[in-house]
C-alpha cells in the first residue's frame, strides 16, 4: 500500500516536477514511512528553493526535533517565523513560536 501511495505521488511529480504541494506530499510520505533522514533533505530543499512555503519549516522542524537535532529544529522554526512575517501568516508564525518555544523549553 505505502509504495503503491509513493508510486502515483512519484509520478504526479514526474508529470508536474515544480508542484511544491506532491514535493511537500513525497515529504510526508517518506516521514510517514520512518525514512527521516530521506523526508529531512526533500525538506531542506523546499525551504530553500519555495521559502513561501511555511508549513515544509513546521514539518521540517518537528522531524529535525524527533531525530534528536533540537538546535537545528529551533533554527527552522525561526526561519519558519521570520518568513511568516514576509507573508504576513499570522497563524503559521504562531504554531511555529510554539513549537520553537516547546523545544527550546525541552534543551534546557
Amino acid at each position: 500500500m505505502s509504495t503503491d501511495r509513493m508510486a502515483q505521488l512519484q509520478a504526479m511529480l514526474a508529470e508536474e516536477p515544480q508542484d511544491v504541494f506532491l514535493r511537500y506530499a513525497i515529504a510526508l510520505e517518506h516521514k510517514r514511512l520512518a525514512e527521516f533522514d530521506h523526508a529531512i533533505d526533500l525538506l531542506e530543499t523546499l525551504v530553500r528553493e519555495v521559502p513561501a512555503h511555511v508549513a515544509s519549516y513546521y514539518q521540517l522542524a518537528l522531524l529535525l526535533a524527533d531525530v534528536g537535532r533540537t538546535m537545528e529544529a529551533i533554527a527552522a522554526c525561526e526561519a519558519g517565523i521570520l518568513q511568516c512575517l514576509v507573508n504576513s501568516d499570522r497563524k503559521a508564525r504562531g504554531e511555529l513560536n510554539e513549537l520553537r518555544n516547546t523545544l527550546q523549553e525541552g534543551s534546557e
